[in-house]
């Protein structure tokens, strides 16, 4: 499976923009009116995770996306420069999409409109497919992570929706990703199990039932068939990442909530240049020879 991880954008209903830029902050996770509700008579929301996503706003939300971003060129280092051989830059690496995808849950569960966002995700990945094709050797055969955030998107909206049918659905899409790896590769980065995790953070966002449980198992499924470094057996390797991953983002989101109350501190749109920027700039480290066995 692909190891590479894009930051995630966002557009609310009222005052459209990037998760970078400075929109309105929405209240909890509230659903009001003239926001993109998605509402569900199944839901049990609780005031852990409604306190929990009212405190992730502002400067924590930035932090969160910061230490991402960070996190991904460590990986991303690990991968084009150093063949794989820095298995810790790797392996924190691998806490970064989460991140994002939970960055991508919080601001739907605040109502923001997934339509735009799914749009404006899919035009920035059409001119960065050649840089992440470079930069990677599966980029020809497989879309880049970007198409992978906006597929799950999609995916969260309708579970968000889906009542009791979502859990048919989750049990079917594990069950694919664990026992047909061939299928459950989907021709984008991180697969059938990357598309899932949006919603698994959205279901544990708005307190609905069982919606932790989905989350653990998605992170665990999302580290099964992917890349494990050298003499690691596969399932130690994917359940040892799968705790990394859960450890550290608990971690990081309460390092974010001690900046409560801070404004954002991102630059407007810093993120959208970003990805295929610091691609390009590897990739160029790597032609002039910065790189093992270059």
């Amino acid at each position: 499976m692909a190891r590479a991880v894009m930051p995630m954008f966002s557009a609310s209903c009222g005052s459209t923009r990037m998760m970078t830029g400075a929109a309105p902050d929405m209240p909890g996770l509230s659903h009001g009116p003239g926001e993109c509700a998605m509402p569900d008579a199944g839901s049990t929301e609780t005031g852990f995770w409604k306190t929990l996503g009212s405190r992730l706003e502002g400067a924590p939300l930035d932090a969160i996306k910061l230490v991402a971003a960070v996190l991904m060129i460590g990986d991303h280092v690990d991968t084009i420069l150093l063949d794989g051989h820095a298995v810790p830059l790797w392996r924190l690496g691998r806490i970064a999409f989460p991140l994002f995808c939970l960055a991508a849950a919080l601001h739907l569960a605040r109502g923001h409109d997934p339509g735009r966002y799914v749009l404006t995700l899919l035009l920035i990945a059409v001119p960065t497919q050649p840089i992440y094709a470079t930069a990677f050797p599966y980029g020809t055969t497989e879309a880049s992570i970007l198409v992978t955030l906006a597929a799950g998107t999609a995916f969260a909206v309708w579970l968000a929706k889906a009542g009791a049918w979502r859990h048919a659905v989750l049990a079917a899409g594990l069950a694919c990703v664990l026992l047909l790896p061939s299928l459950a590769k989907t021709g984008v980065d991180f697969g059938l199990a990357g598309v899932l995790v949006p919603g698994a953070f959205l279901l544990a966002l708005t307190g609905r039932a069982g919606g932790v449980a989905w989350l653990v198992a998605v992170i665990f499924a999302l580290n099964v068939h992917g890349w494990h470094p050298r003499g690691e057996a596969p399932l130690p390797s994917a359940m040892f990442d799968a705790a990394t991953i859960l450890v550290g983002v608990a971690a990081i989101v309460l390092f974010a909530m001690g900046l409560q109350g801070r404004p954002r501190f991102l630059p407007r749109y810093a993120l959208h240049a970003f990805y295929p920027g610091h691609l390009l700039a590897l990739v160029g480290l790597r032609a002039a020879g910065f790189a093992i066995g270059s």
